[in-house]
């Protein structure tokens, strides 16, 4: 009986192969003239890529979850220590019945801060809300088209950020530090004092307020989060029903 000739093992890419494949693949997509060009990838084509190659379609959103956090990094974020400006975006596949888009609205209502307004139009809801003390706002938008709804949470927090540094840096550091640090420095003399003080209080002052910041921030993060987690369990629903019942013919 011949021998089986030795196969060799099929060979296992790295993560940083598996990423420079698929930019590759995507760049020659690009140069084929009769190829439409892309964008991008949706998050349900990024879905279909990982059920082929066997990985958890629920890790892959967590991970997309991370990307679509923070806004642009910029100067003031940094400052600040966290960003003033969050985003979250999912793409779920099918279309949410235009007709059933107020009952998302109640969802929305209870997770946002402050008074909001809620404008359906079409297959499109957009709500929009500012907190009572005028420190964030939010805006939540699903809108389904090409058989797809987007889901996206928007919050802006640089009126968290003003009221914070403005109150603790510039109110409680410049205020305890500079009027404390040159009445005492000139009562006893001590140029050193007047100079040092305000320097400690102040910098003290900006790194408490940059942990208060950065603790707010987070907080709402989780919250939009769970709101996010919530419009897309029941946008699927819907979209099932609405799949459910086209098919029976009802």
């Amino acid at each position: 009986m011949p021998s089986t000739p030795n196969l060799p093992a099929p060979r296992h890419y790295s993560d940083d192969e598996i990423a420079l494949i698929l930019k590759r693949a995507t760049e020659m997509q690009r140069a084929e003239p009769n190829i439409e060009s892309p964008t991008g990838l949706t998050l349900a084509e990024l879905e279909g890529i990982a059920v082929e190659a066997g990985i958890d379609p629920g890790l892959l959103r967590r991970a997309a979850s991370e990307l679509d956090h923070d806004g642009p990094s910029t100067l003031g974020s940094q400052l600040a220590g966290a960003p003033l400006m969050i985003r979250l975006e999912r793409v779920v596949p099918g279309e949410f019945p235009g007709s059933r888009l107020d009952e998302l609205v109640p969802v929305i209502q209870v997770a946002t801060a402050g008074q909001g307004t809620a404008s359906a139009i079409g297959q499109t809801l957009t709500w929009s809300s500012r907190a009572d003390n005028n420190t964030s706002s939010q805006q939540v938008l699903v809108s389904s088209k090409n058989g797809e709804t987007l889901i996206r949470i928007e919050e802006r927090y640089s009126g968290l950020a003003g009221a914070l540094f403005g109150g603790i840096v510039g109110g409680f550091g410049g205020g305890v530090g500079l009027g404390v640090g040159g009445g005492v420095g000139g009562a006893i003399g001590s140029v050193a004092f007047a100079l040092i003080w305000p320097v400690v209080i102040i910098a003290g002052s900006y790194a408490a307020a940059r942990a208060i910041f950065r603790g707010q921030v987070n907080k709402r993060r989780r919250a939009a989060e769970a709101l996010m987690n919530e419009l897309v369990e029941r946008v699927q629903h819907g979209i099932g029903e609405a799949r459910a019942k086209l098919e029976s013919g009802g």
